[in-house]
């Protein structure tokens, strides 16, 4: 299989909250995106199903005890505001907004615990998607949490599927600082490294607004 070339080259850049830090850490089997018959604008078929290993469940044995030290840091990362909402756009520059806000999701679920707004713009067969939602949940089911990120995005690329229009590849850059993230419980905390790469981000066009298919490291 080969990987997707750009059709356009995009200096589309905005600062957002992101996880490419925690998609990294996750085991990744890659899997490219195939390529349909050639066209001029070219093509990313449905058939993109990268495979994640998700993580281990950590279940609580007692009740969580937290030092007032994290107790703080728990209640600041709870009350994390959500990205702001975006006007959905069946355009080439509406599918990137739509994928970055998608993208600012990801450390808003860690923080939070609120999953909502990230599972309404998932499909549910969405691999990546249901993998970085149910890490945060059980994150959350021991009262654990993230401390919240800021990273950058960058918009390399777009891509349209030349057997269905609905349907677009973006390709987007992600620089995440190091962040933390807490077991809860007293149990030490980790860092999370600081990371930089590309994702590739397919999405569909629905008739009133985007649903995330899959995404993958690239």
């Amino acid at each position: 299989m080969s990987t997707v070339p750009l059709l356009h080259s995009m200096p589309h850049r905005r600062r957002a909250a992101v996880g490419f830090a925690r998609l990294a850490a996750l085991s990744v089997v890659v899997a490219w995106l195939a390529l349909g018959g050639g066209c001029s604008r070219g093509s990313a078929t449905s058939g993109f199903s990268p495979t994640w290993t998700p993580s281990a469940t950590v279940s609580a044995s007692a009740a969580p005890t937290l030092s007032p030290e994290q107790a703080a840091a728990r209640a600041t990362a709870l009350a994390m505001e959500p990205p702001d909402p975006y006007t959905p756009q069946f355009t080439p520059e509406g599918a990137i907004t739509a994928a970055t806000y998608f993208l600012s999701l990801f450390p808003y679920m860690y923080a939070t615990g609120d999953l909502d707004a990230w599972k309404n713009m998932s499909d549910d067969n969405c691999e990546f998607c249901n993998n970085a939602m149910n890490d945060a949940a059980a994150l959350h089911d021991i009262d654990g949490w993230a401390d919240p990120w800021v990273q950058e995005i960058t918009a390399l690329g777009w891509r349209i599927d030349d057997t269905d229009p609905n349907r677009y590849v973006i390709r987007i850059n992600v620089v995440s600082q190091a962040h933390t993230e807490n077991p809860g419980s007293n149990k030490p905390s980790r860092t999370v490294e600081k990371s930089e790469g590309p994702l590739l981000i397919q999405m569909y066009w629905r008739g009133h607004d985007w649903t995330i298919e899959a995404g993958e490291p690239e």
